[in-house]
C-alpha cells in the first residue's frame, strides 16, 4: 500500500513538474514571437496554454502583452480593448487561484505585471488617475513577490519604470504619492531596470527597450541607448518598433545615412498591424532630407506622414518643417498655409509647442537672407557636416546685425566647434552668445551654456563647466527645456 503511495504520489508530483515545465517553454516561444512581431504565432502559443490550462493565468496575461505592445506602437483603440479584456481575465484567475493558495508566486507575479501593464496602457491612453491607481495595485502585489521570492527578478520591470516616473512629478505632489505608497528617483528607477535586464526571466527584452529609451531621452548618452536596441534587434530582426527607436537615436547622434537605412528597412518591410511606425518612419525621414537642406524630398516625405498619422503627435513640427522648405523653394503661399496648420500640434510635446510659436512669427515675417543661412546652416550640422557649417557661419556672421540673429550664430558655433575639436573657440562663442540680447528666442542662452560646459569639461576645467551648468538652469522657461535639464543632468554625473 505504502508503495502504491509513492508511486501515486511521484506521478502527481511529476505531472505537476512537467506540466510547470510545458507552460514555462510556451511562454518564452510566445514571448519570442511577440517581441519578432510575428503576432499570429504568438497569439497561437499563449492560446495552447489557455486551452490546455484554462484555470493558469499565465496564458491570458502574455497574450494581453502583445496587445500592449500593438497599443503602445500604434494606439489603436481596438488593441487596447483587446488587452483591457485578456488582463481582466488574467487578473481573474490569478486572484481566484490565490484564494486556494495563499502567496502562490505565479499568480502574485501576474497581478503585480498585469497591473503594471495596466498602468502602461493607461498612461499611453491619457487615462492618468486610472494609470496611478493600477500602479499602485502593481506595487501591492510586486511587494509580496519580492518579499516571499527575492529571487524573482522579472519584478524589477515595473518597479524599475515606476520609480523612474516618479522622478518627474514636481515636488509639490510627490508627498500625495508617497501616502499611496510610492517612492522611487530616477537613479532607482535605472538600477531596477538593469537588474531586470541582467537577471530577468522573462522581462529582459522591455528592460532593455525602456532603458534605451531613457540613455536617450534623460541623458543624451545616445552611444548606451543604440546599443541596447542593436542588442534587441539582433535578437528580434522583425520588430519594427525597435528598429524606429535605433533610428531615432542615431538621428539624435548625428549619424543620418545609418539611421536613413534602417528607415527604409522599415518602411520596406511594411507590417501592417503597425503601421503607425511607418508613419512616423516617414517623418523621420522627412526630418533626415530636411537636415540635408533637400527640401523637396523632405516635403514628400513628411506628406506621406501627415497623410497617415493616426494622432496628432509630431504633426506640428511636421507642418513647420513643410512651411520652412517651401519657404526655401520661394513658394510663400503654400509656406503661409503650413504655418497656420502647424498651430494644430500636440501642445504637451515640445517640438509641437516650438511649431506653433514659430509658425505664428513666420506666418508674418517670412525668413530674411541671413535667416535662411542660419538655418542651412544648423541643418549642416545636425547632418554631420560639420566643416561646412563652420565655414558658413563663419561668413554670415559679420553681416548679421541684430542680437538675435548673432546669438543664434554664436551657439550654433559653439556646438560646431566643439565637434571639430576646437574646444577653446567653442568656450568663446558660447561665451559671446550670452552677451547678446535674445530674449525673443529664450532658448539661445541656455543652449549656448550647456555648449560652453561641455567644452570646459572637455579641456579639463571641470570648475567652469560646473558654473556653466548652474547659469543653464537658472533660465525660466524656454524651448526644449525638458531635455536641455536631462543634458544636464547627464554631464553633472560626469563631473
Amino acid at each position: 500500500m505504502l508503495k502504491k503511495l509513492v508511486v501515486l504520489f511521484l506521478f502527481v508530483f511529476t505531472a505537476k513538474i512537467s506540466a510547470q515545465s510545458e507552460i514555462v517553454a510556451s511562454i518564452y516561444r510566445g514571448l519570442w514571437y511577440s517581441y519578432n512581431f510575428q503576432v499570429q504565432e504568438a497569439e497561437a502559443e499563449f492560446q495552447k496554454i489557455i486551452n490546455k490550462y484554462p484555470d493558469d493565468p499565465r496564458g491570458y496575461h502574455y497574450k494581453s502583452e502583445i496587445y500592449l505592445w500593438a497599443f503602445i506602437s500604434n494606439k489603436d483603440q481596438s488593441d487596447f480593448s483587446r488587452f483591457m479584456r485578456l488582463s481582466d481575465i488574467a487578473i481573474d484567475k490569478a486572484q481566484k487561484l490565490l484564494d486556494k493558495q495563499d502567496n502562490n508566486e505565479n499568480s502574485l507575479y501576474v497581478l503585480g505585471a498585469s497591473y503594471g501593464f495596466r498602468a502602461m496602457a493607461f498612461s499611453k491612453n491619457d487615462k492618468s488617475i486610472d494609470a496611478v491607481w493600477a500602479a499602485k495595485s502593481s506595487n501591492k502585489y510586486l511587494n509580496k513577490v519580492q518579499e516571499h521570492y527575492p529571487y524573482n527578478n522579472d519584478i524589477y520591470l515595473c518597479k524599475g519604470l515606476f520609480s523612474y516616473a516618479i522622478s518627474f512629478v514636481p515636488g509639490v505632489f510627490k508627498w500625495a504619492l508617497k501616502i499611496a505608497g510610492f517612492s522611487g528617483s530616477k537613479e532607482e528607477g535605472v538600477y531596477y531596470l538593469k537588474k531586470a535586464f541582467k537577471y530577468g526571466k522573462y522581462s529582459k527584452p522591455e528592460a532593455a527597450f525602456f532603458l534605451s529609451q531613457i540613455y536617450s531621452e534623460s541623458y543624451g548618452d545616445y552611444e548606451t541607448s543604440a546599443n541596447y536596441l542593436r542588442q534587441l534587434i539582433k535578437q528580434y530582426p522583425r520588430n519594427s518598433l525597435f528598429q524606429y527607436s535605433l533610428a531615432v537615436v542615431l538621428v539624435k547622434y548625428r549619424k543620418p545615412v545609418e539611421a536613413e537605412k534602417v528607415l527604409k528597412d522599415v518602411i520596406r518591410n511594411n507590417n501592417m498591424r503597425f503601421q503607425q511606425i511607418i508613419s512616423y518612419s516617414n517623418f523621420l525621414l522627412g526630418d533626415i532630407f530636411f537636415h540635408r537642406n533637400d527640401f523637396q524630398h523632405a516635403v514628400g516625405y513628411y506628406q506621406k506622414f501627415l497623410s497617415s498619422t493616426r494622432d496628432f503627435d509630431y504633426s506640428g513640427i511636421a507642418y513647420l518643417r513643410t512651411a520652412l522648405s517651401y519657404e526655401m523653394t520661394k513658394n510663400r503661399r503654400e509656406a503661409q498655409r503650413n504655418y497656420i496648420l502647424a498651430r494644430n500640434g500636440n501642445l504637451d510635446i515640445p517640438d509641437d509647442i516650438y511649431a506653433k510659436r514659430k509658425g505664428e512669427i513666420y506666418y508674418d515675417h517670412p525668413l530674411s537672407g541671413n535667416e535662411i543661412i542660419l538655418l542651412k546652416a544648423s541643418n549642416l550640422i545636425e547632418d554631420a557636416k560639420f566643416n561646412e557649417a563652420y565655414y558658413d557661419l563663419k561668413n554670415v556672421l559679420p553681416r548679421l546685425e541684430n542680437d538675435k540673429l548673432k546669438g543664434e550664430a554664436y551657439q550654433y558655433l559653439s556646438d560646431v566647434a566643439y565637434e571639430l575639436g576646437k574646444t577653446g573657440e567653442a568656450v568663446d562663442f558660447a561665451g559671446k552668445a550670452l552677451y547678446m540680447d535674445t530674449k525673443e528666442e529664450k532658448w539661445i542662452k541656455p543652449f549656448a551654456c550647456y555648449y560652453g560646459a561641455r567644452a570646459y569639461l572637455k579641456n579639463g576645467n571641470k570648475q567652469m563647466a560646473s558654473k556653466y551648468l548652474d547659469k543653464a538652469e537658472s533660465y525660466g522657461d524656454f524651448d526644449y527645456k525638458a531635455k536641455l535639464s536631462g543634458w544636464v543632468k547627464s554631464m553633472r554625473w560626469k563631473l
